[in-house]
């Protein structure tokens, strides 16, 4: 299928389809011009143009419906795959219950790969999320119900340089199998989000050696903590004891995969 360019992609993973109710209203108050693609992980249910329309969106929308089950990373990655075809510059990925507000692009040099952001935690009321969901400039942060993160280090609501994402797109299902196993030895659900931006730091930086992020101070992600269930997929949504400490370690395993298949890729280049 053939789709027109478009500078910037916003991707968004979905498995509770009902939360795209958060995210994509708000998607449609977005000034600047995007692709929408959403890639829907539940085979038991299907995601529809006409759904997304009545939200409020009414930009350019591709959807995938799944057959199977395949998770977050690889769902954010087949995203990337779709995206390829766009030919977009930039690449943001968006959670399903949370809220994007702003996708403002600026000037920044070919080895800034990434535009770090500010974003706000909403950690308890729900009556902050719907103020939020009607006016995110609305959110009074107090430090205990919604917090101030500045900067904000995390793939999601950051916009990264697609090329970059297209190329560690190439090298990932030579890991899947690896990423698997170690997710299976814990308890908790694995740290998707941040073992993403470490891959996508290591990556750039073995592409170029001067490759860097650029921070902007401004507020464009709202990330929706509230939902506090202890459970999350069949699994402990956070380890029990020393968290930190387990996601450290999940996290440096995670990267000696990615080493191995940098170096597995160079060599067969030579």
């Amino acid at each position: 299928m053939m789709h027109k360019k478009s500078n910037i992609v916003v991707g968004i993973t979905t498995f509770n389809n009902e939360m795209l109710r958060i995210s994509v209203p708000a998607l449609g108050k977005i000034r600047q011009k995007f692709t929408l693609i959403i890639y829907n992980d539940n085979p038991m249910t299907n995601v529809n143009r006409r759904c997304i329309r009545k939200l409020g969106y009414c930009g350019d929308l591709i959807i995938i419906n799944t057959d199977e089950n395949i998770g977050q990373l690889r769902a954010r990655m087949a995203i990337v795959d779709t995206a390829r075809d766009l030919r977009p510059e930039w690449i943001v990925f968006c959670d399903d219950d949370d809220i994007l507000t702003d996708l403002e692009i600026p000037h920044v040099a070919d080895d800034n790969f990434a535009i770090i952001q500010g974003g706000i935690i909403l950690r308890h009321r729900v009556g902050d999320l719907l103020r939020a969901m009607e006016n995110p400039g609305d959110v009074d942060v107090d430090g205990e119900n919604t917090e101030l993160v500045r900067p904000r280090l995390a793939v999601a609501g950051t916009p990264i340089r697609a090329k970059t994402l297209f190329g560690l797109a190439k090298i990932m299902p030579d890991m899947y199998d690896a990423i698997a196993r170690i997710d299976e030895k814990f308890e908790f659900y694995p740290p998707v989000d941040t073992m993403m931006w470490n891959f996508v730091n290591i990556y750039a930086r073995h592409v170029n050696p001067n490759a860097v992020p650029i921070y902007m101070d401004k507020i464009n992600y709202i990330k929706n903590e509230i939902d506090t269930a202890r459970m999350k997929y069949g699994r402990l949504a956070r380890p029990v004891r020393n968290a930190d400490e387990h996601y450290r370690r999940a996290i440096e395993k995670y990267d000696a995969v990615l080493h191995d298949a940098i170096g597995v890729a160079a060599a067969l280049r030579g």
